[in-house]
């Protein structure tokens, strides 16, 4: 067998499995996987190596994960993940040098962006406006109860990432939240897996856990609860930072799971129109035999 008849079936295998590393790029990335060095560049060196065996177009819907990356890492609580976004710096560098040359111009304007978000500078802390004392009659001790605006709880968590109590970080983590789990709900639903164990979990995660967690910090004083330290050093801010950040996460599984099974059904899909549809590889060594008539004696 030549060189030639090698690069056919390479070829063709070097595409299918691009389509798989578009998934696992996108699993990788928006998972807690992508908050690590490690992860990010495992990721990444795969869609490099297959574009440079043939499959170029792969680095261009990698390029539109990378900004969404970008996008929800780089705004607000950073710092954690801040090894997975130097690893998609690089990876972005590596995208634009195989052929992803317009990434430079969104990351650019991005880049912007967050540095006038002023990401190194502690938010100072809020002040405490003057409220009149409302006599309560049920309330002991003179505690002054505060509640959420009107119509919070009711526009669900777009009415928290318009509330000004909460800290700017937390709005940010609120409005991802708003917008991944009605993406997932809308999905779940689209895929016939309503009522199923993962539309329960995106829609406890909108209705519940996220409220849940939002209420519990703004039940906290005012003057306190950017600053005091409520366990092992973190304030209330962090805490509540910190599980809007495993809500996400829970979030993104989700949606994972929701790819994965989307994606079965186009592979399942591809497979069928070429069982249907693709041509026979010609045998031209068998076409060129030349007939040999036989006499009778």
């Amino acid at each position: 067998m030549d060189l030639g008849d090698l690069l056919g079936p390479l070829g063709w295998m070097v595409q299918v499995a691009a389509a798989f590393a578009i998934a696992f790029f996108a699993q990788t990335v928006f998972s807690r996987q992508g908050k690590t060095f490690a992860g990010v560049a495992r990721a990444s060196a795969v869609i490099a190596l297959l574009a440079v065996l043939g499959a170029a177009w792969v680095v261009h819907p990698a390029a539109g994960m990378l900004l969404g990356f970008f996008g929800s890492r780089a705004f607000g609580n950073w710092r954690g993940a801040q090894p997975g976004l130097l690893a998609g710096l690089l990876a972005a560098a590596v995208f634009m040098a195989l052929g992803a040359g317009w990434l430079i111009f969104p990351l650019f304007f991005m880049g912007m962006a967050w540095l006038a978000s002023s990401p190194f500078r502690e938010p100072a802390p809020e002040r405490a406006v003057p409220v009149a004392p409302v006599p309560l009659p049920q309330q002991a001790g003179g505690v002054i109860l505060t509640k959420s605006p009107a119509g919070a709880q009711d526009a669900g968590l777009g009415g928290y990432v318009r509330d000004e109590r909460l800290p700017a970080d937390a709005r940010a983590q609120l409005a991802a939240l708003n917008l991944r789990s009605q993406e997932a709900l809308d999905l779940l639903r689209a895929q016939g897996q309503a009522g199923s164990e993962a539309e329960y979990v995106a829609r406890a995660i909108r209705e519940e856990y996220a409220p849940n967690a939002v209420e519990a910090y703004l039940k906290l004083p005012r003057t306190l609860a950017d600053s005091a330290p409520l366990q092992d050093g973190k304030t209330g801010r962090a805490l509540l930072v910190e599980q809007l950040e495993l809500l996400l996460d829970g979030v993104q599984d989700v949606l994972n799971s929701a790819l994965q099974s989307g994606g079965q059904e186009l592979l399942t899909h591809g497979r069928f129109l070429r069982d249907r549809f693709a041509k026979p590889t010609l045998d031209l060594g068998a076409d060129l035999r030349v007939p040999v008539e036989v006499k009778p004696r």
